[in-house]
């Protein structure tokens, strides 16, 4: 892990697509639609346009990036309501552009997920009405999505992360649900749950095969065969993603009347492996905070005029330094965001080569092993 100033660089956390050894691969936005894809190389400070042609998106433009491929929207409006949209896949080392697909839809496309880089996710708005879709880009079949836990609606389910993961060579769906509280009473009233079965506010990681999920797109069901790995009951109660290492899944999951969270690692669709129980009544920490970098969960418990301490609750590791920081990564570098009147930046602290570094009007993300540190200023 490294650290990248980029700060004269006029792109936020959002337009990262990737991190190389030498280069760091941008969006630029040009107005509120408009957009080209830029590399910048660190040794002489170039910036080289990748996109022989410009793109357009009129919807939220979410980047997704496999390998060395990324995913994206170019849309072309007729002024009718029709809109043209190409899903382009676009090598960015390469600089080579392939138009995947072209339909037309009335109203605008977001492309909402990319899986297994064949099956992708669609949102298309149109005034008052919403509408998911799944393409498969192999075969070219197009279908409506019924089962808003994929989707990510605000409806009956809110989706807070969906992600596929292999399991003995076979891509499984992964979906961080939570049940809306509004829909409890209409749950309740329509005797699909009981008043014994308290869901409300409850949090579940869903998983089904990927092979099983697209089927039951293909077929029409309301609902995907989702089964529950974690199933949650009473408000308050979180279930929070931390992370793969070496193709292990890392999730915690808090009870709010224990006080207690405990982590577990899913080693396979149907096996969860309880690495540890945090007791927050014990620790009483001052601050904490969820680590989705390294899968661990860190907490403040000491802060006083001549030093901070951290403990990595996974490992029971503790980082102790003389000044203020929130979050450990790599064991190494100890982070610290700070707003000291109408000023806001970053400080890092290496303790591998004892080194600090203060970076001024800026903010910090984390990606492909580096902490690329960013300008508050648009």
């Amino acid at each position: 892990m490294r650290i990248i100033d980029a700060r004269a660089m006029s792109f936020g956390h959002e337009d990262v697509i990737a991190v190389t050894d030498s280069s760091v691969y941008f969006r630029e936005k040009h107005g509120n639609t408009r957009f080209s894809l830029y590399r910048y190389d660190e040794e002489d400070g170039a910036v080289t346009k990748l996109n022989q042609r410009p793109y357009e998106d009129f919807g939220y433009t979410k980047l997704f990036i496999h390998e060395d491929h990324l995913y994206f929207l170019n849309e072309t409006p007729d002024g009718n309501g029709i809109v043209k949209t190409e899903l382009i896949d676009f090598d960015y080392k390469a600089g080579r552009e392939e138009r995947l697909a072209t339909f037309e839809k009335r109203g605008n496309s977001t492309l909402f997920w990319v899986l297994e880089d064949r099956y992708f996710v669609f949102l298309t708005s149109f005034e008052t009405t919403d509408e998911a879709w799944l393409f498969d880009v192999v075969t070219g079949q197009r279908e409506r999505i019924r089962d808003e836990r994929l989707v990510g609606k605000t409806d009956r389910f809110r989706e807070l992360y969906l992600f596929t993961a292999d399991f003995k060579g076979e891509p499984y769906l992964v979906c961080n649900a939570r049940l809306d509280e509004f829909d409890y009473y209409e749950a309740l009233e329509s005797g699909k749950i009981s008043p014994d079965d308290a869901v409300d506010h409850s949090e579940a990681i869903l998983i089904c095969p990927l092979r099983e999920a697209i089927e039951s797109i293909w077929e029409q069901q309301e609902e995907l065969p989702f089964d529950d790995l974690i199933r949650l009951h009473g408000e308050g109660d979180t279930v929070q993603y931390l992370g793969e290492t070496n193709g292990i899944l890392r999730f915690s999951a808090f009870i709010d009347e224990m006080n207690e969270e405990t982590i577990y690692d899913l080693t396979a669709p149907d096996i969860l492996h309880e690495v540890g129980v945090v007791d927050w009544g014990a620790l009483e920490p001052i601050d904490f905070t969820y680590d989705d970098v390294s899968s661990t969960i860190f907490i403040k418990i000491d802060e006083t005029d001549e030093h901070t301490e951290v403990i990595d609750v996974t490992t029971g590791a503790r980082f102790i330094d003389r000044e203020p920081f929130e979050r450990v990564l790599d064991e190494r570098y100890l982070i610290h965001e700070y707003t000291d009147g109408m000023m806001s930046g970053v400080s890092v602290y290496d303790t591998e080569k004892k080194e600090r570094f203060h970076f001024e009007n800026a903010y910090y993300t984390v990606i492909d092993e580096a902490i690329v540190i960013l300008s508050m200023s648009p």
